[in-house]
């Protein structure tokens, strides 16, 4: 009986399916959330947030799509003295739109939660097409109505560049990036530096070059610490580094969420009150650059 009940014991845990894990790779984009150590309860909220809020925007874009399509339907139907669709042209329509559905991959998640090894850094990979645009519109919506939709996501950064942490491929992805953010009118600009479990990246490094970058783009673009047009967030993780466009970082709290809608110091003391973050020296406090 006591043989019976080991087998059936070893039996239905081994049968349990692990979870895949996913990991970083160059070329995502995504959603960098801090947390203090609830990194499941935060990847949830992520997930919840970041889908409720795409949700909005498709919803909005296909009002506007079938807006358009209705009134060129009405000009169609105008245009045609017989009133009758052309049935070549009703047809291509309808194939089109099955191909559509039949290409689309039923195993490819809009966020999926990628495995960053640093304490308290979750990232959220995404396939949204703009992960600004969807970021910016949770940070302005939570500034606007000052209701809190979070509990354990600190700071929610969208992420527009992921590459290889080292000097070269930094300068060169930054570049790219910036061409379209600081080449046309001038500026003013920080450069927000953290770094988690790497020692090989020095921050007066990436700001020195990446300072140049941006002056590069446009003459006209300025330093300001205190309150820049746009902030350049140099996240650098392990052996990656991730890059973001943050307009109006400081007006908007440095994108924290719970700052953000007023939480008061009392109420942050109490939620915070059973976890305590202990030092990290793997991971360095944000720094900004203070000089052209």
């Amino acid at each position: 009986m006591e043989n019976q009940k080991r087998k059936w014991h070893n039996t239905s845990y081994g049968n349990q399916k692990k979870s895949k894990q996913f990991s970083m790779e160059c070329g995502m984009t995504g959603f960098l959330c801090t947390c203090n150590f609830r990194e499941k309860d935060c990847i949830r909220e992520a997930y919840r947030i970041l889908e409720e809020y795409d949700d909005e925007i498709k919803q909005f874009e296909n009002n506007e799509k079938n807006i358009t399509e209705n009134l060129q339907e009405s000009e169609t139907k105008n245009d045609n003295d017989d009133g009758n669709e052309d049935i070549t042209d009703a047809l291509n329509k309808e194939i089109k739109e099955l191909n559509a559905q039949a290409n689309k991959s039923p195993k490819t998640k809009r966020f999926q939660y990628i495995d960053t090894g640093a304490k308290n850094i979750i990232f959220i990979s995404s396939t949204v097409p703009n992960t600004l645009e969807l970021g910016l519109k949770i940070i302005k919506d939570l500034d606007e109505t000052k209701k809190q939709r979070s509990r354990f996501i600190l700071r929610l950064i969208p992420v527009q560049v992921i590459c290889r942490a080292n000097m070269s491929e930094i300068k060169l992805k930054a570049s790219a990036l910036c061409e379209k953010y600081f080449s046309q009118e001038p500026k003013t600009f920080s450069i927000v530096f953290n770094r988690h479990c790497n020692n090989t990246i020095q921050r007066n490094d990436i700001i020195e070059t990446l300072a140049a970058v941006i002056s590069e783009k446009n003459p006209g673009n300025k330093a300001h610490l205190k309150n820049p047009d746009i902030a350049l967030v140099v996240e650098i993780i392990k052996g990656f580094c991730l890059l973001s466009i943050a307009p109006e970082y400081y007006k908007y709290k440095k994108y924290n969420l719970l700052e953000l809608c007023n939480v008061t110091t009392e109420k942050k003391s109490q939620d915070e009150a059973e976890i305590k973050v202990p030092d990290d020296s793997t991971q360095e406090p944000e720094d900004t650059i203070s000089n052209a």
